[in-house]
């Protein structure tokens, strides 16, 4: 629903937004709404989804951010398709589900881009379907929701990496429901908001792994919504764009985060333009990445690129996961690193924010002679997902 003050305030966001929303190169592939993304260290990726002459697909393209160019890649091996669900987790790309020209999907996939090859992986013994959440958290990737041959879908799936099998967990305590908003953030999972026919959702529920519980959260307090995209990026979970509470656009393409210390949402800039249904979004380095999806006004499908710089988060030091420790500090030259088997990347910045030095795959003891004295951030890229920032000095 557009009232008179979304209208009046979508003036005055939009002149702000497109100073900190960045146009980058537009995909070398058709514009589709429903592509799958995600990120993995300085790339970011991009597949499937449904194109202006309402084909499927499953062509598969690699973005380099440091070049801001486009690869087009060898296609996704399995069925082509629309309407499925990706996500990233230690080097690696999860994708499945959705719906084929002939079939609803309960099939999940995994990337390696160290050996540039996809793998299936156990289908979920489940309902077939498309429009799902999924998240990974603690080698476990959860999966529900959704909607299949029998209607909208409230029942959530727990899919064990190490052992490639699936078991079922308790449903969410809410109405079934199709294309929802989905993150983990903290020590949880949570999912919400999305629709079941006329209805669109602004209830919002953390899900507790450990405990295989539910718990209802505060209501999303922006405009009820379906079929945007999301990510989390540090101890904050966000939510990007979709359509409003009568299944169309809203006049901006409204920008939220959550924090899950404290229950509560912030308005961040809204993208450029009207909102989009059904577009795609992948992280790199502190920065998110957005396209795709539909202009609800015009039928348009876009295929271009913008940034938008998330900065490193304010309570990054709260994670849970602080297995990460530098000695000593203040240091000279040399550096022992306890846990580094936990650590993927390592990138200094100055105090300026600016990276000065990158390390991949560390080892315990490293040597930072070449780095000239002064304080710097070492930030951590973990095996897991999740970041750490240590503020190091170098005398």
């Amino acid at each position: 629903m557009k009232n008179l003050f979304t209208a009046i305030f979508s003036l005055g966001t939009l002149l702000l937004s497109a100073q900190n929303w960045v146009q980058k190169n537009d995909i070398p592939a058709p514009g589709r709404n429903h592509p799958v993304m995600f990120g993995i260290d300085n790339k970011g990726y991009y597949l499937t989804g449904t194109t202006s002459s309402s084909n499927v697909t499953k062509d598969f393209y690699e973005y380099d951010a440091a070049s801001d160019s486009w690869t087009q890649k060898t296609s996704f091996p399995g069925a082509a398709r629309s309407f499925a669900i990706g996500h990233t987790y230690q080097g690696k790309g999860y994708v499945g589900f959705g719906l084929s020209a002939t079939q609803y999907l309960n099939d999940l996939w995994v990337f390696d881009p160290s050996t540039d090859d996809w793998t299936r992986l156990a289908d979920c013994p489940c309902e077939g379907r498309r429009h799902p959440a999924m998240v990974i958290k603690n080698d476990k990737i959860f999966v529900g929701l959704g909607d299949g041959p029998s209607g909208n879908l409230r029942d959530w799936w727990e899919y064990d990496i190490a052992s490639d099998s699936w078991k079922q967990q308790a449903s969410l305590p809410a109405l079934g429901r199709h294309h929802p908003f989905q993150f983990t953030t903290g020590d949880y999972v949570y999912s919400g908001l999305g629709h079941a026919g006329n209805t669109i959702f602004d209830d919002w529920y953390r899900y507790d792994p450990v405990n295989e519980a539910w718990t209802q959260m505060a209501d999303f307090p922006g405009e009820a919504r379906v079929a945007g995209t999301q990510f989390h990026h540090g101890h904050y979970g966000y939510v990007l764009s979709g359509d409003g509470d009568d299944h169309s656009y809203m006049p901006t393409g409204e920008f939220w985060r959550y924090d899950d210390d404290t229950d509560t949402w912030t308005e961040l800039d809204p993208h450029p333009g009207i909102s989009r249904w059904a577009p795609g979004s992948f992280v790199i380095d502190h920065k998110v990445y957005f396209t795709g999806g539909q202009n609800r006004q015009t039928g348009a499908l876009y295929n271009d690129l913008w940034v938008y710089e998330l900065g490193i988060p304010a309570n990054v030091n709260e994670l849970s996961y602080r297995t990460v420790e530098f000695l000593p500090n203040p240091f000279s030259n040399e550096l022992i690193i306890r846990n580094f088997k936990e650590v993927n990347t390592i990138k200094v910045l100055d105090i300026l924010g600016k990276e000065v030095l990158r390390v991949q795959n560390p080892t315990q003891n490293l040597n930072f002679s070449d780095l000239s004295k002064g304080i710097y951030l070492f930030q951590v890229e973990k095996l897991n997902g999740d970041i750490q920032i240590e503020k190091l000095i170098k005398d």
